[in-house]
């Protein structure tokens, strides 16, 4: 006999209100506050969202620490415990986020092809501040990348709102969204983030498995607002500040990166910058092909531009060029970034990675559905 739903999820619900409310020291307002009481609210324009799906349920595991969320073949693991999130597609694990309190920031752990090849390392002895994919700038000097000399810290809501499913296209589809504080180092233990908070950050990542594609894609959106903590906030970087991805090291000096204009890269690649749509590296894992492309949104701002290397080591990172031209917002603007990472078990051509970044502006673009 299963048990009833509604009080389980009333409970969770007030369990992420008050997990919010004690990261942030009062309120948050917005949609991202809905959890698991309703089915999602309509999505806005361009937003890929499952839709409601009966057969989804929750089930405990290992007690009241970790539970599960399935639909059909897609499956989300959530474990308070250790506050990761693993997502698996007929129980081969495809993503594993990691947004633990001792972290600096939250992060993509593990992103696999669907044939089960991990693609991402974590924390290399090189740069233990490398990790998996990530997303980090500077902003009013504080720099949240590098995790030395007083770095920020993005300070995650304890529990994610969650979602399985379906996508409007009626793939296999796992949502999951959670609220950041970006801190100065000075206030990295406050009890009230919202009070100092440079920048307020709900993060929402859609993983879409296409079997008939072979491709998993991760679509990670960034809204922000300007915190309390400063009238003013400037986003600077490096070349390579934003959005980022630390390769396994079968790719490291071997891979191939390919862009959307056809830019060409020097023999020796040791950081090159290119203005892009989007770019794509090209390895392989114990012999198998592998790829990673990262898509960057028209509507991004700033200038659309990819780090990338291969010696010493493989990296690509998708950046807004804050290096050099800062962003500027004032307290109370509202911005917003949209990458999608896709990871495939094979080496498509130019011109296929081409044709899947239109079809997803086209996505971005498209009203929803009525």
């Amino acid at each position: 006999m299963k048990p009833a739903q509604a009080p389980t999820t009333r409970t969770r619900a007030r369990g992420v209100r008050l997990a919010l409310a004690t990261l942030l020291g009062g309120t948050l307002a917005g949609t991202a506050m809905a959890a698991e009481t309703s089915p999602p609210p309509p999505a806005g324009p361009g937003e890929v969202r499952a839709p409601s799906a009966p057969n989804t349920r929750v089930r405990p595991r290992r007690g009241l620490e970790d539970f599960v969320l399935e639909s059909e073949a897609i499956q989300m693991i959530v474990r308070p415990a250790i506050q990761e999130i693993e997502v698996k597609f007929l129980g081969r694990e495809l993503l594993r986020y990691s947004m633990a309190p001792t972290n600096y920031k939250p992060y993509v752990k593990e992103f696999r092809t669907l044939r089960g090849d991990n693609l991402l390392l974590d924390a290399p002895p090189d740069h233990l501040h490398h990790h998996g994919l990530m997303y980090a700038i500077t902003v009013n000097g504080t720099n949240f990348w590098e995790e030395q000399l007083n770095p920020g810290v993005q300070r995650a809501a304890p529990l994610p709102m969650r979602y399985v499913g379906k996508s409007p296209a009626g793939l296999p589809q796992a949502v999951f969204a959670h609220q950041t504080a970006w801190l100065p180092n000075a206030h990295r233990t406050t009890t009230n983030a919202y009070a100092v908070a440079l920048l307020l950050e709900t993060r929402t990542l859609t993983l879409t498995v296409d079997v008939n594609a072979g491709e998993v894609a991760l679509h990670w959106r960034s809204e922000f607002t300007v915190g309390r903590g400063a009238e003013t906030v400037t986003l600077s970087g490096t070349p390579y500040h934003g959005l980022g991805l630390r390769f396994v090291r079968d790719f490291d000096l071997k891979a191939r990166h390919l862009n959307s204009e056809n830019t060409p890269y020097p023999a020796r690649q040791t950081g090159e910058v290119i203005p892009a749509r989007w770019a794509a590296t090209l390895g392989q894992v114990d012999g198998r092909e592998a790829l990673v492309a990262i898509f960057a949104a028209p509507g991004n701002a700033g200038s659309g531009r990819f780090f990338s290397m291969l010696e010493p080591f493989a990296y690509l990172s998708a950046t807004q060029g804050l290096d050099q031209t800062p962003l500027t917002y004032r307290r109370g603007d509202r911005f917003r970034l949209d990458y999608l990472v896709v990871v495939r078990a094979d080496h498509p051509g130019p011109e296929a990675l081409e044709a899947r970044y239109q079809k997803w502006v086209e996505e971005l673009t498209r009203p929803p559905a009525r």
